[in-house]
């Protein structure tokens, strides 16, 4: 070695006994030329295999006999590295000790042969990788386990959710939302809005879409078109991702089905409306009845001694229909407030309504062609026959009041099965169902009407004398019924209305009613006694002259007190036709429950001009018929057919 190249070793040797890396110099012969102490104790040789001159060899073979390369035969294990380092090519390692110690080992080629390594302690950083790239896979897994939770609760909530990008194309949506557009949240991602919505529905959205995308919160509710044609209320709200004024952002969409709050919220207001509409109907109903009592007693009478036609078709027939008219209305509002029920036997739909069939041809004019297409033979529902017959005629009446000129009125019967998703929307239960379709080639409506047509009062013909009672009744009639109607229209276009009935396997009772017509009793001395209990000293006359006219001797009581005495001391009373509603302790149910009691053969028929009233009232049973008033001279004579004279029923009440 020269005297040049020695001196500049020993500045070297100086300036590497300074760092904390280890240095190693071997020539091109692999001899050592160079070292510093950290190199010795980083790889734990003994001091003496270091002098110039020590070969590459003496160190690989210390290594191999001491075990640093692992199990082998140690001549073999020194070959192999001596012959890769005769390459003198530039490299770079990690060799972990058998103690743990991570040294990174830095080998460069010199120009004139040979090479220079740097031996660096690199276990702490190691370690410190180690525990960064530990904590990045938990953040992962934590990450990971985190979108899984929010993917599980945005799938589970009772919302749609969904991420919509600038141009309106999805970026995400939740099962919900997906399904509800007939895809998966996979085959969603990606498409445009107007893809997936309906073209009403997004036509309708865009102008809040637009809104959204500029930054802008919004909320809004409509009435959305799904697949298959179902229309849902839904609310929505629109939460921009990012909002700079001007900018185009994606934003975020949660929508609500609000179909069965708004219709339980409707339910709700009707259900208090038609409680006011029945505490008002029960509180006018008696007077109002009583008073109609003693005007069409004393108008019917005179049919029969007036004998000139034009004043009977003029003013009496008239007055007297009038009068009876009134009396409808008060039974109809009290039913349709108070949902008075049913009563519902087996019938064949066809058969029902193809009996009826030509009222309803009468009921309508010429012009208008009537086309009834009944295709469920065998199918019976569980209905009040004249109800149903009722609703259909209110029906086909307003259909044949929206046509102008001519036009066809369409009665078509089938049989459907309701799937689970419908009966949920209906609120029915999943089963086969009679579907009962009226349509019309009318005026239609708009949808503020369609959405009022059921409610008692909304009329549209107020002007020719309609009480929008009507299709109230016909919906109140249809839910008792447990089915369900609704009605498609549009202006211009004609309505169809579509009642489901559910179907029944009972079978039709056909059972033959016989009537025996009215008819007055045979005048004779020893006439039926009926004791007429009446606080109305009005409706007592007339009704006391109605007894007269079909053949009983009356006697007379204005409270139930007053007849209980009379029942002890006439012993000739047949029966008790008495009123519901009287002042005193004692009302007409009270002194029906004492005759039970004293006299329980006796007949005793309760009138009144409310029939709620007798509904929410207990009296024993068979304790008394009942009789609406007013009542005809026959629907009296009904009510007290079979009854004799009062000495045969006290014979029969000692018996």
């Amino acid at each position: 070695m020269s005297l040049k190249l020695k001196k500049d070793v020993v500045k070297a040797w100086d300036v590497f006994e300074l760092i904390n890396q280890g240095v190693s110099i071997f020539d091109q012969d692999l001899r050592l030329v160079f070292w510093n102490d950290r190199f010795l104790e980083l790889l734990e040789f003994p001091h003496h295999l270091a002098f110039e001159g020590a070969t590459f060899e003496s160190f690989i073979r210390h290594n191999a006999t001491i075990g640093e390369y692992g199990d082998g035969d140690v001549e073999t294990l020194v070959a192999e590295r001596v012959e890769l380092a005769k390459r003198f090519e530039k490299h770079r390692l990690h060799r972990e000790r058998p103690d743990g110690t991570v040294i990174e080992v830095s080998g460069s080629p010199m120009p004139n042969g040979g090479f220079v390594s740097i031996y660096t302690d690199i276990t702490l950083q190691k370690k410190r990788e180690q525990e960064l790239e530990r904590e990045a896979l938990a953040r992962t897994r934590e990450l990971a386990n985190s979108e899984a939770r929010l993917q599980l609760i945005a799938d589970e909530v009772p919302a749609g959710i969904a991420h919509v990008d600038g141009r309106m194309n999805f970026l995400f949506a939740n099962r919900r939302f997906a399904r509800a557009y007939g895809h998966t949240p996979d085959s969603i991602a990606g498409l445009n809005c107007e893809q997936v919505l309906h073209p009403q529905t997004f036509a309708e959205s865009k102008k809040f879409f637009e809104r959204a995308r500029r930054g802008k919160i919004v909320d809004f509710e409509m009435k959305v078109r799904m697949p298959k044609d179902r229309i849902r209320d839904v609310r929505t709200y629109l939460r921009p991702e990012r909002g700079e004024k001007g900018d185009e952002s994606s934003f975020y969409i949660l929508s609500v089905d609000v179909t069965r709050n708004k219709a339980a919220t409707t339910a709700l207001l009707s259900s208090q409306k038609m409680d006011a509409l029945g505490r008002m109907s029960s509180g006018i109903s008696h007077d109002f009845n009583n008073l109609l009592t003693i005007i069409l007693g004393n108008l019917v009478p005179l049919t029969d001694r007036i004998q000139d036609p034009e004043l009977l078709d003029e003013y009496l027939v008239p007055a007297i229909s009038a009068a009876r008219r009134g009396s409808s209305l008060t039974a109809r509002l009290i039913n349709l407030a108070r949902q008075k029920p049913i009563n519902p036997q087996t019938a064949a739909a066809d058969e029902s309504l193809s009996d009826l069939v030509d009222l309803l041809r009468s009921s309508i004019p010429e012009n208008i062609d009537l086309n009834v297409q009944l295709n469920a033979p065998e199918a019976c529902v569980s209905v009040d026959a004249s109800e149903l017959e009722t609703a259909i005629l209110n029906l086909v009446v307003n259909a044949r009041d929206a046509i102008s000129g001519s036009g066809t009125i369409t009665l078509s019967t089938n049989l459907y099965e309701l799937s689970d998703d419908e009966a949920t929307l209906y609120r029915l239960t999943q089963g086969e169902y009679v579907k009962i379709t009226l349509a019309d080639t009318g005026v239609g409506m708009s949808v503020s009407q369609t959405e009022q047509v059921f409610e008692p009062f909304h009329t549209t013909k107020a002007d020719v004398g309609g009480s929008g009672l009507g299709l109230a009744m016909v919906y109140s009639f249809v839910r008792q019924s447990n089915g369900t109607i609704w009605v498609d229209s549009e202006l211009g276009q004609g309505s169809v209305f579509t009642m489901m009935l559910p179907t029944t396997q009972d079978k039709v009772e056909h059972q033959a009613f016989g009537h025996e017509p009215y008819r007055k009793l045979k005048a004779r001395k020893n006439r039926p006694l009926v004791l007429l209990v009446e606080d109305d000293r009005d409706v007592r006359r007339v009704v006391m002259r109605q007894l007269t006219d079909i053949g009983f001797a009356t006697l007379e009581a204005d409270s139930a007190s007053t007849a209980l005495d009379l029942l002890e001391l006439v012993e000739d009373i047949s029966a008790v036709l008495t009123d519901v509603i009287m002042p005193g302790k004692l009302n007409g149910i009270d002194l029906a429950n004492e005759v039970r009691c004293t006299h329980p053969n006796m007949r005793v028929v309760l009138m009144s001009g409310n029939q709620e009233e007798i509904a929410q009232m207990t009296f024993r049973e068979n304790t008394a018929q009942l009789l609406r008033k007013p009542f005809s001279n026959a629907e009296l004579a009904d009510a007290l057919s079979g009854v004799s004279s009062g000495l045969a029923k006290r014979a029969g009440d000692a018996s």
